[in-house]
C-alpha cells in the first residue's frame, strides 16, 4: 500500500486524538513494550544451529508465513478485532522488519487502544522507513505527548506541521492543536495563538479557547497543570481570545474591558489590551494600558518595549529613551529589547550608540523563549505534583472539612484528588458547591457543570443541590434557556421545590441574578412564573395558559412575561396570538432583541420574508452577538432570493451558534445557491451530525414542543431527516 493509502487508513485513529484530552483531563497509560514474537525467532534460529534438520523441519513447516500473517492481520483490522491485528501485524514486521504499511498499522492500531507507550516503537520504524511522511510524524508526536515526553512530541509534531498532513483536515486540526499547547508551554506565545487560530474555522470549542486564554495570559502550562481555581480566569481570557482571533474590533476591546473589569490584577490582560489598541490606532490609550501592565509586571520588559514603540509614535523620545533603557536593563538578552533602546536613541540623536544597540540586536538573533517562574507559581496545579496526600485520604479530608462547612480546607483537599482522579464528577460538584459558598461563582459555574457533564453520585438529595446550584448560576449568567432545561426535571415535591420553583421562575423573567438578589417586591411574581415555566417545560398548556393569563392581569408589565407566551403560542403553531404577545413585549422590552426574533419567526413560517427582514435587522441591530438573531436575518435574506447575504449572515450565525442543526442546514442552502458545492456538502455534512444527535436527545428527554423560555423550532430543526432536506442543501 503506497504512503497515501495508509494516511487514508488513518482518521478512525486521528478522530480519537481529537478526543483523548477533554476538558483538560490527559489519560496516562505505562504499557511496557513487549514482543514475544521477536523471542520465538531468536529461539528457533538458535535451535537450528544445533538440531538436526529433520527435527526442525516440523518447526519450520508450521510457523506462519509473512503472508499469511499479513493477509489475517488486514482482516482482523477490517473486522474490529484489534488486539488480534496487532499480534499478527508484530509477528509480519518480526518477519519483514521493512514492512512499513504494517508498522503503520501496528503504531496506530495501538494508538488506538491507548497503547501510546507501545505505539511509539512502531511509529518511530515508520519515520524511519519514511521521513517524508507528514501524518507518522503526528502520530508519533501525540503518543510522545501522552507519554508526557514533551520535547520530543514538540520536535516531531512540528515534523509533521513542515511536511504536511495530507488530504485530511481531521489530522491537520489534531496535531495543529496539540502542539499548539506545546507552543504555549515552551513560551511561545504569539505561535501557538496563531496555530491554534489556522487550526478552527467558526466558534471556537472550549479546548480551544481554553489554550487561547493561556496565550493571551502567558502562561507557560498545559491545560491540566493549571490550577482549578484559575480555570475562571484563563476561560474568560479564551472567551477574548477567541473573539481577537475573529477579528471583531469592537467587540474585541469590549471584551477586553469587561475581562479587565472582573480580573483587574490578572498579568498580561493590560499587556495584551495595549497591542489590541495600538493595532487599532489608539496609542494613547494603548499607552496606558502598557504603563499598568509595567506596574503588575515590573520584572517584565515586554511592557517596556511597548512603551518604547508607542512614546516614539506619540513624539515623546525621551520618554521613549528611558523605558528602552529599562527594557534592555530586565532583559540584556533579548533581541527586541536592544532594537527598542536602539530606535530611541536614533530618536535622540545618539547615532553611536544607536548603532551599537543595533548591532548587539543582530548579533542576539531571534529570541529563545523562556518559561517565566512567576507565571508557573501563580497558575500551576501544586496540589498535582504533590503526592503527600493518597487519593484516598484527600477524598476523605475533603468530605470532612465539607460536612463541617470548612469549605476553603475542601478546596484545599479537592484539589489534591482531582489531580489524580479528573474524571470523577462528583469531585468536581463538590468543589462547585464549595466555590459556591464563598461566592467563587465563575468557578463554581465550571466546576459544576463538568461535574454534571462527567456524571453525578451520591444521594439523590446532593444531585439535586449540585444540579439546583448549577441552575442558579446558569441564570446568573444569563444561560436562561440551559437553566430552565436543567431545572425542570428538578421540579415537584421534595425539600427543595421552592427553590427549584424560584429559579425556574427567574428563567422564564430572564433575570440574571442569585435567587437571594431578588427583590422582595418582585418575589411573588417570580414564584408563580416558576410554576408556569415547570408546566410549559412539560407541555402542559391546558394547565399553563390560565396562569399565564391571569400573572399578565397581575402584572401586564412584567419584562418577558409576554415573551414567555408568544413563544408557548408559537409552538403550538398560534401564530396570530403569538405575534400580538411578541408586539406587547416589545413595548415593555424595547432593547431585547427577543421579541423581534420571535417576529421574523412567524413571518418566516407564515411565508412573509420581507416582514421577516424588518424585524431581523432590528434584532442584528440590537444584539450583534446573537447567533439567532444573526440567523433569522440569513434566513430572511435567503427567502428573498438575495443569497450572497445570506451567506453573510449564516456565516456569522455559524461563528456564534455553532452547535444549531438549522444554521448548517441553511448555510448549505445558500452555499448551494451560491454556487460553491464543495462548501455546501461540508455543511451539509456538519447538519447531518448536529441533527442526529438532537434527536437523540430529545428521544432522551421526550417529545416536547416547548424548549424553555425561547422558541427554537427554527433553530433546530426538530424532525428534520436528510431525506426531507431540499435539493440544493445537498
Amino acid at each position: 500500500m503506497t504512503a497515501t493509502g495508509v494516511v487514508f487508513n488513518s482518521v478512525s485513529a486521528i478522530l480519537h486524538a481529537a478526543n483523548s484530552s477533554v476538558g483538560g483531563f490527559w489519560v496516562t497509560l505505562n504499557v511496557a513494550w513487549r514482543n514475544s514474537f521477536l523471542f520465538l525467532v531468536i529461539f528457533l534460529t538458535f535451535s537450528g544451529s544445533v538440531a538436526s534438520s529433520e527435527s526442525v523441519r516440523p518447526l519450520q513447516e508450521s510457523a506462519p508465513s509473512f503472508e499469511s500473517l499479513a493477509k489475517s492481520a488486514t482482516a482482523a483490522r477490517d473486522a474490529g478485532k484489534t488486539e488480534d491485528a496487532i499480534r499478527d501485524y508484530q509477528r509480519a514486521v518480526g518477519i519483514r522488519a521493512d514492512w512499513e504499511e504494517g508498522w503503520w498499522y501496528l503504531g496506530t492500531l495501538q494508538y488506538d487502544a491507548d497503547h501510546f507507550a507501545d505505539a511509539i516503537p512502531a511509529l518511530a520504524k515508520v519515520v524511519q522507513l519514511d521521513p517524508a511522511l507528514g501524518p507518522a510524524w503526528n502520530f508519533l508526536g501525540l503518543c510522545e505527548f501522552e507519554t508526557h515526553d514533551y520535547a520530543n512530541s514538540l520536535q516531531h509534531l512540528q515534523k509533521g506541521l513542515e511536511l504536511g498532513t495530507g488530504d485530511d483536515p481531521e489530522i491537520a486540526r489534531v496535531s495543529k492543536y496539540h502542539l499548539a499547547l506545546l507552543l504555549n508551554r515552551s513560551g511561545e506565545f504569539e505561535k501557538a495563538s496563531a496555530l491554534l487560530a489556522s487550526a478552527f474555522e467558526g466558534e471556537a470549542p472550549a479546548q480551544l479557547k481554553a489554550a487561547l486564554g493561556l496565550s493571551l495570559l502567558h502562561v507557560p502550562l498545559l491545560p491540566q497543570e493549571v490550577d482549578p481555581s484559575q480555570e475562571a480566569l484563563v476561560q474568560a481570557a479564551g472567551e477574548t481570545a477567541a473573539i481577537l482571533e475573529q477579528g471583531d474590533r469592537a467587540r474585541t476591546l469590549d471584551s477586553f474591558r469587561a475581562l479587565l473589569k472582573k480580573f483587574p490584577s490578572a498579568p498580561y490582560l493590560h499587556y495584551s489590551l495595549g497591542i489590541a489598541l495600538a493595532s487599532a490606532g489608539s496609542d494613547e490609550e494603548a499607552l496606558f494600558q502598557q504603563r499598568e501592565e509595567a506596574k503588575l509586571s515590573p520584572g517584565s520588559a515586554s511592557a517596556y518595549i511597548e512603551i518604547s514603540s508607542l512614546e516614539l509614535g506619540l513624539h515623546q523620545p525621551k520618554d521613549a529613551l528611558r523605558a528602552g533603557e529599562e527594557a534592555v536593563r530586565l532583559a540584556p538578552n533579548s533581541s527586541a529589547a536592544h532594537r527598542a533602546l536602539a530606535q530611541s536613541l536614533q530618536a535622540v540623536g545618539q547615532k553611536e550608540k544607536s548603532a551599537a544597540e543595533f548591532r548587539a540586536a543582530e548579533s542576539l538573533g531571534p529570541e529563545r523563549p523562556a518559561r517565566d517562574p512567576r507565571m508557573v507559581q501563580m497558575y500551576a496545579h501544586h496540589a498535582a505534583a504533590s503526592p503527600a496526600v493518597g487519593s484516598e485520604g484527600a477524598w476523605n479530608s475533603a468530605m470532612l472539612s465539607y460536612s463541617e462547612g470548612h469549605y476553603p480546607e475542601t478546596l484545599a483537599a479537592l484539589k489534591a484528588y482531582v489531580a489524580s482522579n479528573p474524571n470523577n464528577g462528583t469531585a468536581w460538584a463538590v468543589m462547585g458547591l464549595s466555590e459556591f459558598e464563598i461566592k467563587d461563582y465563575s468557578n463554581a459555574l465550571i466546576h459544576l457543570q463538568r461535574g454534571q457533564d462527567l456524571g453525578l453520585g451520591g444521594s439523590p438529595e446532593s444531585v439535586q443541590l449540585a444540579r439546583v446550584r448549577l441552575g442558579m448560576l446558569l441564570n446568573r449568567d444569563s444561560e436562561f434557556d440551559r437553566a430552565a432545561e436543567l431545572l425542570a426535571p428538578e421540579a415537584g415535591p421534595g425539600p427543595r421545590a421552592k427553590e427549584v420553583e424560584f429559579a425556574l421562575g427567574m428563567a422564564l423573567l430572564r433575570i440574571a441574578l442569585l435567587t437571594d438578589e431578588v427583590e422582595t417586591s418582585k418575589v411573588s411574581l417570580v414564584q408563580a412564573a416558576g410554576g408556569i415555566a415547570a408546566l410549559l417545560q412539560e407541555s402542559k398548556y391546558d394547565e399553563a395558559f390560565p396562569k399565564l393569563q391571569t400573572l399578565l392581569r397581575q402584572y401586564p408589565a412584567a419584562p418577558f412575561l409576554h415573551y414567555a407566551y408568544g413563544t408557548a403560542l408559537a409552538a403550538l403553531s398560534q401564530y396570530d396570538d403569538a405575534e400580538s404577545q411578541f408586539r406587547q413585549e416589545l413595548t415593555i422590552s424595547p432593547a431585547s432583541e427577543l421579541p423581534y426574533t420571535g417576529l421574523a419567526s412567524i413571518a418566516l413560517k407564515t411565508r412573509r420574508p420581507a416582514d421577516a427582514l424588518f424585524s431581523a435587522q432590528r434584532a442584528v441591530q440590537l444584539a450583534p452577538d446573537s447567533g439567532e438573531a444573526h440567523y433569522v436575518l440569513g434566513r430572511s435574506f435567503l427567502e428573498l432570493g438575495q443569497e450572497e447575504k445570506a451567506v453573510q449572515e449564516l456565516e456569522t450565525a455559524r461563528k456564534l451558534a455553532p452547535g444549531s442543526p438549522a444554521v448548517h442546514f441553511n448555510l448549505a442552502k445558500a452555499y448551494a445557491r451560491t454556487n460553491m458545492p464543495e462548501k455546501a456538502e461540508r455543511e451539509r455534512a456538519v447538519f447531518a451530525r448536529l441533527n442526529a444527535l438532537a434527536e437523540q436527545q430529545r428521544s432522551q428527554r421526550g417529545n416536547q414542543s416547548y424548549s424553555g423560555s425561547h422558541d427554537k423550532s427554527d433553530f433546530s430543526i426538530p424532525g428534520v431527516e436528510l431525506s426531507t432536506a431540499p435539493a440544493e442543501a445537498h
